[in-house]
């Protein structure tokens, strides 16, 4: 059965999701705009080796930039409130 708490921490882990998608996509404009054409990275196509170079760009490009301590902190939310939604399902029974 759907219950409140369901449904808001579903909402909660949805909307720190996405603040963690737009925040990933400004840190990789801020990277794109010190970058030369043949250097840009692309927005699509996320996997593991692509966000270790946007992590190890935007440290060295900015290495005081606050962008990515949010868009972390967001990620990692999310990822909790998505835990946390899993007790009202009751897949701790």
């Amino acid at each position: 059965m759907i219950t409140a708490p369901v449904v808001l921490l579903f909402c909660l882990a949805g909307s720190c999701s996405i603040l963690s998608g737009f925040f990933l996509w400004q840190e990789i404009g801020e990277i794109n705009r010190k970058l030369t054409d043949a250097e840009q990275i692309s927005y699509w196509g996320m996997h593991a080796v692509k966000m270790a170079r946007i992590k190890a760009e935007y440290k060295r490009l900015y290495p005081l930039g606050k962008i990515d301590v949010m868009r972390r902190i967001f990620q990692y939310l999310g990822l909790a409130f998505l835990a946390l939604l899993l007790i009202p399902l009751g897949f701790f029974k």
